[in-house]
């Protein structure tokens, strides 16, 4: 609650605005204080939280050049895409293959007869049963389901996962024209035909036993360097090693031959070198605006001894070599990664290239080696962006300065209101004290008028 005071009528003084004024001039050293203090704390954390930021990044691409499945991928080239596609894994062998491809997987087909009475036609009640091989399922039909009805339940089934029928009208064969369902199985394979059976109302049969197969499930079929293999499926992972093979279409006419190339995924590996310098430059410019000497905008963590500690530690293991290594390549330069003289990392493409063409093995154990420069790195950073990290321990001890800030802030608010209680206190008393004296000099003065002969002014001599 605020202090409700009216000074100054028995003293003729603005004792509030003395009050304010005495009450200001107190609290201000402390506040001033508390507000450098607090904006320091503040100022420093932003600047701890983007060093952290570029921390992070700079160890995501660190991560990844310490995989050593990074560096064992394999791409794949076919000299065409329109008969089959491929892709392989680290255990495939570089090589080259002709592919033909002589059939494609399919699934079984069948029709039933044409039904005159078009969509509209019903059958008995009773239930249907599909089945391939282990797996099946039922529909059940009524008499007043029509052909339409039927098709939209087999499709509809919960456990309906092999087959789709469709409904096909004005449909002509020989004498007839009306409605025919079509069966289309989804299982391909050699052995995998559908088969339709029923329970209940003999015209159910038209339904299922009597239909006519239009196609036989088969297994999809390539020659690789002349050698035949096949597969219930479009898919072939066994017969070349860590090659998968997805066929789409047959190579006509026969003899045609496309190829496959498997060879080392060097681009990806030398697009994940070209990020992570991409991403150490960003770092560079964070640490270079944090800590900038600039007098018209310093940075905001100029002279901070953990950006200081950060920038020569990763600085130097830039410049370090791998003791594990006994080629080389056991350094960054080695593979055409330098320091310019602004601090930035460039490359050298043409040493990279022949790096990774030439030592491939020796690259790989540069960053992901116990002591290779990724593993290192992500290391380093670990020691500041961590949970128990140098940056997480400061950013704990700053955020807990900055709770002390407001608790002496509450303090110094209860010390004001205090002091201007007992000030203003202090005014009222010395106001009353005032004021009873100018009653005391005017009843005093009254008196002496009324004395005989007493006059307040000069008598002539």
């Amino acid at each position: 609650m605020g202090l409700i005071s009216i000074g100054g009528l028995g003293s003729g003084l603005d004792t509030k605005s003395i009050v304010d004024a005495l009450v200001a001039a107190e609290r201000a050293p402390k506040q001033n204080s508390l507000d450098r203090l607090e904006a320091d704390v503040t100022v420093t954390l932003t600047g701890l939280g983007n060093l952290k930021s570029a921390l992070d990044e700079l160890k995501t691409a660190s991560l990844d050049l310490s995989l050593t499945s990074n560096f064992s991928k394999r791409s794949v080239t076919v000299s065409s895409s329109e008969f089959f596609t491929a892709t392989a894994t680290s255990s495939a062998s570089s090589g080259q293959y002709d592919i033909e491809v002589t059939s494609l997987a399919v699934g079984s087909t069948h029709q039933s007869q044409v039904f005159t009475g078009g969509s509209s036609t019903t059958f008995g009640d009773g239930t249907l049963t599909f089945t391939i091989g282990s797996n099946t399922f039922d529909v059940a039909v009524s008499s007043t389901d029509t052909l339409s009805d039927i098709r939209n339940n087999i499709n509809a089934a919960s456990d309906n996962s092999f087959v789709s029928v469709n409904l096909l009208n004005n449909v002509t064969s020989g004498p007839d024209t009306g409605s025919i369902l079509t069966f289309d199985s989804s299982t391909t394979g050699t052995g995998n035909d559908l088969a339709v059976t029923y329970s209940g109302d003999a015209s159910l049969a038209n339904l299922s036993t009597n239909l006519t197969q239009t196609q036989t499930a088969g297994d999809a079929g390539i020659l690789v360097d002349g050698l035949a293999a096949s597969s219930s499926n479009n898919t072939f992972t066994d017969i070349i090693q860590g090659v998968t093979i997805t066929t789409a279409k047959e190579h006509s006419p026969s003899g045609t031959t496309d190829s496959l190339t498997v060879s080392l995924d060097t681009a990806s590996t030398k697009s994940l070198i070209t990020s992570f310098v991409t991403t150490f430059n960003a770092f560079v410019d964070v640490t270079k605006e944090l800590g900038s000497a600039n007098t018209a905008q310093p940075g905001i963590l100029l002279g901070d001894s953990t950006l200081r500690q950060a920038e020569s530690q990763i600085r130097n293991l830039i410049s370090s070599t791998i003791d594990s290594i006994t080629g080389d390549f056991n350094s960054l330069s080695a593979i055409g990664i330098t320091t310019t003289q602004t601090g930035y990392l460039e490359i050298d493409n043409d040493v990279l290239d022949k790096a990774i063409d030439d030592n491939f093995e020796q690259l790989d154990d540069l960053f992901t080696s116990t002591d290779g420069f990724a593993t290192q790195l992500r290391s380093v950073i670990d020691t500041y962006t961590s949970s128990s990290g140098v940056i997480s321990s400061r950013e704990s001890s700053l955020n807990e300065q900055l709770g002390r800030i407001a608790n002496d802030r509450l303090s110094l608010d209860l010390r004001i209101e205090s002091l201007q209680l007992r000030l203003t206190q202090q005014f009222a008393v010395m106001d009353a004290a005032v004021a009873q004296f100018n009653s005391t000099q005017s009843y005093i003065a009254q008196q002496f008028a009324n004395l005989p002969g007493f006059s307040s002014g000069n008598k002539d001599n």
